[in-house]
Formats: structure tokens, C-alpha cells, sequence
């Protein structure tokens, strides 16, 4: 699974903080689904995609004593602050990257998605497109994919705001204004999408049953910049695929 892909620089990745988005409401929604689609939580096998310092996994290991963590995260700074733990593994690739150790019962994707970014937005999309197969294949039976993202949705739930922003964030003609209007991924480009285009794009990747989730509305853009931008919508969501026998 090795891919033609952009990544930020250290001075890019230095501005992206350590935040953990999943609060304790988000986080006890995953574990509603975890609960209802995994037969023994406290042995399952989970991998966490992009886990910066770990400390979701951390959560995990608490909410479940005995199950296992595989953690992928290409920046080796973040990941040195993770906490050691026997239950948790630490893997510096990315996850294209990455041979899968084992079948995994839950694949995690927390805001992840959408730096998936390749030289032009065609091969973004196939990127991430990809990214959701590996993640099908990496799966046990009824294994689950859970993806939180931020949902960015012109008129009637178009994919349009998203391609916008990729081209704006992904040109290096341009990449010194974009980044003083407040863009830490100028010149790398960032690649969000709409709810119905994730849904999408997990039917196209093999799961058979998929589902989402409205979380909350988010967003502090000018009505101008908005505009400009052509979005309707901006919240964050998570998006789950199933995979049957």
C-alpha cells in the first residue's frame, strides 16, 4: 500500500496541536458502536490510524482492559510522548505504509482522512479511497471502520466546498497568501469532504452496511469566506461502515 502522498513539514506539523477531539460525549458514542458490533471489547484488537501521541488509544485501554492497540503514526516527536503501555503498540509509518500485524475487529480514523493528500485532487480522492479498501481488508469478519471528520457541504450535500479548499491549500504558486488567510496546510494541501460523499465512498470500498452520525456544527469563518467557498454546512460527523461475512 505504498502511495504517492504529500506530508506536512516539521513546522507544519509543530502548529497541528496535540488536541484530542473525541470528548467524552464523542467518545462514549464510539463505544455505543464498538459495543453493539464487537462480541468482547475488553479482547478485541483495535488500530489507530494516525494516533499523534496515543492518547486515544489510552482511552481505549481503559474503557476495555485487555484489549490491544496498534498505533500508526508517521511523526515520531508526537508519538514519543505516548505513555508506555504492554496492551499498545507504536508503528512510525504512515499508513499507506503499514503491512497489517494481525486482522483487526475496529479500524479508527479520527480526523485522519483528510490529510490524505496526493499531488492533485484526482489522486487525493483515490488516496483516500484506497485508504478505506485497506482498511476493508485489514478487517476481521464483521470488523467496523469508524471515521470522525469534518463535513464541509455546499447546496443539497454537494462535494464542492471540499475540492475548493484542496486547490487552494495545494498550490505552491499561491501557498504564502493562503497561508497568512490562516491555512497551516498551504503548499500540502488538505482534502475535506461531504457526509453523503464519505457514505460514498465506503460503499465503494466494500462495506456493506454504513451508517452516520451528526455530532456538531463547528466553524468561525467569515460570512464572506464562506461564501466564497460555497459552503452551506460545516460540521463534524462520524461515519461507520460494517463489514459482513
Amino acid at each position: 500500500m505504498s502511495e504517492n502522498i504529500r506530508l506536512l513539514n516539521p513546522q507544519q506539523e509543530a502548529a497541528q496541536h496535540d488536541v484530542e477531539y473525541s470528548d467524552s460525549s464523542l467518545f462514549r458514542l464510539v463505544c455505543s458502536i464498538i459495543e453493539q458490533n464487537v462480541d468482547n471489547p475488553h479482547q478485541a484488537h483495535f488500530l489507530d490510524v494516525s494516533g499523534e501521541n496515543a492518547s486515544y488509544a489510552d482511552k481505549l485501554i481503559a474503557q476495555y482492559p485487555g484489549c490491544f492497540v496498534d498505533v500508526v503514526e508517521p511523526d515520531s516527536h508526537k508519538s514519543s510522548k505516548s505513555k508506555q503501555h504492554s496492551n499498545k503498540l507504536l508503528i512510525n509509518k504512515t499508513y499507506q505504509q503499514l503491512n497489517a500485524l494481525r486482522n483487526y475487529d475496529v479500524v479508527q480514523f479520527n480526523w485522519a482522512l483528510h490529510h490524505f493528500i496526493a499531488p492533485c485532487y484526482e489522486e487525493t480522492q483515490t488516496l483516500q479511497l484506497n485508504a478505506l479498501k485497506a482498511a476493508y481488508d485489514m478487517l476481521g469478519p464483521e470488523g467496523i471502520v469508524i471515521i470522525f471528520e469534518n463535513f464541509y457541504e455546499g447546496k443539497d450535500h454537494s462535494n464542492s466546498p471540499g475540492k475548493l479548499i484542496y486547490q487552494l491549500t495545494s498550490s505552491r504558486l499561491i501557498k504564502r497568501p493562503i497561508s497568512q488567510l490562516g491555512a497551516r496546510t498551504a503548499g500540502v494541501g488538505v482534502c475535506f469532504n461531504s457526509e453523503l460523499y464519505w457514505r460514498e465512498q465506503l460503499i465503494k470500498a466494500g462495506f456493506s452496511s454504513v451508517f452516520s452520525a451528526h455530532c456538531y456544527d463547528f466553524g468561525n469563518l467569515h460570512p464572506f469566506k464562506k461564501w466564497m467557498l460555497g459552503i452551506e454546512n460545516q460540521r463534524v460527523g462520524m461515519v461507520v461502515g460494517i463489514k459482513t461475512r
